[in-house]
């Protein structure tokens, strides 16, 4: 089952299984309710980061006001072809570059892909 899908800012088509969700909640709470908020994190992240090392996009995108006090969103999707899913998603306080490559970042909308 489908809890949804959306053109990503990399302009492949990304999708939400409930069974991945229920996965996602039960780990991270917080998260329950939260549904429009990775889709537009998807849509208009901050930035995006590419991990080499576990080949996937980190998408990321800040919101002042969380269930968790103001935090950066992080939703994690693996790419095949023109298509993704999200691996998982969780809010953080902190970024962590190390080791990864930005891909867009939203300043001048600028798109750069490895």
């Amino acid at each position: 089952m489908l809890i949804f899908e959306v053109r990503s800012r990399l302009a492949r088509r990304v999708r939400l299984t409930k069974a991945q969700w229920d996965h996602i909640t039960s780990r991270h709470r917080e998260l329950k309710g939260q549904e429009s908020r990775i889709r537009t994190t998807l849509r208009d992240p901050d930035f995006v980061l590419y991990s080499r090392s576990d080949d996937n996009y980190q998408y990321h995108r800040f919101f002042s006001k969380t269930p968790v006090a103001g935090k950066h969103l992080l939703v994690v999707v693996k790419h095949l072809d023109d298509e993704g899913f999200v691996i998982t998603a969780f809010f953080l306080r902190k970024v962590n570059e190390r080791g990864k490559v930005r891909v867009y970042e939203r300043e001048g909308e600028s798109l750069h892909f490895l």
